[in-house]
C-alpha cells in the first residue's frame, strides 16, 4: 500500500453493488456505467476507518471489494472483512470469484 490517496472528495458505495457478488473483476465493465470505477485500495481503507470513527459502524464486515490496484503475479487487490482484527487486504487473479467478494464502486 504505497499508493497515496489523491486529494479531493471520494464517493464510494458502502456495500458491494447488487449483482457484483461472486463475480470476477471484469464484471465492472458489464455494468456499462461511465460514472462508476473500481476504487483504489487506499480509498476503501480510508472509507472504512473514517466511517467507523464517525459512526462506530463497521462496513464490509463480511464482504470484500475489488480494487483497481494490482499486486504481484498479475493479481488484483481486494479489501474488506473489517472486523476486530482490522482490515483484510489480499490479491486474487482476475477470474477469481468468491462469496462475499463484489464491487464497491467509486462514483465520478
Amino acid at each position: 500500500m504505497t499508493t497515496p490517496c489523491p486529494p479531493g472528495w471520494h464517493f464510494l458505495t458502502m456495500e458491494p453493488i447488487s449483482g457484483s457478488i461472486q463475480q470476477p473483476i471484469d464484471y465492472v465493465r458489464s455494468l456499462g456505467s461511465g460514472d462508476l470505477d473500481l476504487p483504489l485500495a487506499v480509498e476503501v481503507v480510508l472509507m472504512l476507518f473514517l466511517h467507523y470513527v464517525d459512526s462506530h459502524e463497521q462496513l464490509l464486515l463480511r464482504k470484500h471489494t475489488w480494487c483497481t490496484d494490482t499486486a504481484s503475479l498479475d493479481r488484483h487487490v481486494t479489501v474488506g472483512a473489517f472486523g476486530r482484527n482490522g482490515v483484510f487486504v489480499s490479491g486474487h487473479p482476475s477470474n477469481f470469484a468468491s462469496q462475499g467478494l463484489g464491487i464497491c464502486g467509486r462514483i465520478r
